[in-house]
């Protein structure tokens, strides 16, 4: 698990860096290019629940996650995700002879991506894979550690603000239900079987955007003429910086033709 989760953050650090080193050119586009991976680093608060041995022997715990995502068709996205989430027992008497523990996800999703403006998404995505209770006891209770496994079933929404092309920053409350495969007496029914989970995270979301979609009909001068055919009291402040940046890279592409030229 140790060795997925140090290539999962290898592949963010990298797609991260192709987010950073596009910023520049960000802020030159015209329009907002299509997004075609993205990269997820969170925190989240997670909230055991329901009448079964999660809900009534866990307390709350915290965690953080991990995800990466590709664009396969018009805002449908699929990708893989990692959390780790880590517990405190509240009622032995409910969930067994253990102090606390640490729940680890690994599961695939597919959801859509809902563009509202140049600032504002929202996502959604069903997610599918694997769940584990890493249980240890404390000193007084023997000090071992065993293990709950079973499949997960989870359902991940966001609210995600721009901070740029590169980057955003994202609301994600998420709801996940896991079917253990713990082995109890029949008179149980399914107290052991389920556990439910709600989850509220809070992270930044790297993007990597696909410049060569852009529409080119539109030249850098033309855009700089439109802008500054406005009052620039009435340009928000990304016009204004879109102005800025759009001077700056004519002033660069005229120097460079000029000497060229000579």
């Amino acid at each position: 698990m140790r060795s997925i989760t140090k290539v999962v953050l290898a592949c963010i650090v990298l797609i991260s860096s192709i987010a950073f080193a596009q910023e520049d050119e960000s802020r030159l586009a015209i329009q907002i290019p299509d997004r075609v991976f993205a990269a997820d680093i969170y925190l989240q608060r997670a909230f055991p629940s329901g009448d079964n041995f999660v809900g009534n022997g866990l307390a709350s715990g915290t965690g953080f996650g991990i995800r990466l995502q590709s664009d396969v068709y018009k805002n449908i996205y699929v990708g893989g995700a990692l959390t780790q989430d880590y517990f405190d027992v509240k009622d032995v008497q409910e969930i067994g002879q253990f102090d606390r523990a640490t729940k680890f996800n690994a599961y695939l999703f597919a959801g859509y991506d809902y563009v509202l403006n140049d600032d504002w998404n929202f996502t959604a995505d069903l997610g599918y894979g694997y769940s584990q209770n890493k249980n240890k006891q404390g000193f007084e209770q023997g000090g071992g550690t065993f293990r709950d496994t079973g499949n997960l079933l989870r359902l991940t929404t966001s609210t995600e603000y721009a901070l740029s092309n590169g980057i955003s920053v994202y609301l994600s409350p998420s709801y996940e239900k896991v079917f253990y495969k713990i082995e109890t007496a029949p008179a149980l029914g399914d107290h052991f079987n389920v556990g439910n989970y709600f989850n509220l995270a809070i992270g930044f979301r790297f993007n990597v955007r696909d410049y060569n979609s852009m529409d080119s009909t539109t030249s850098y001068d033309q855009e700089i003429m439109e802008l500054q055919s406005r009052d620039r009291d009435d340009l928000s402040i990304k016009e204004k910086r879109k102005l800025y940046f759009l001077k700056k890279k004519a002033a660069r592409k005229a120097r460079r033709e000029h000497r060229n030229n000579n």
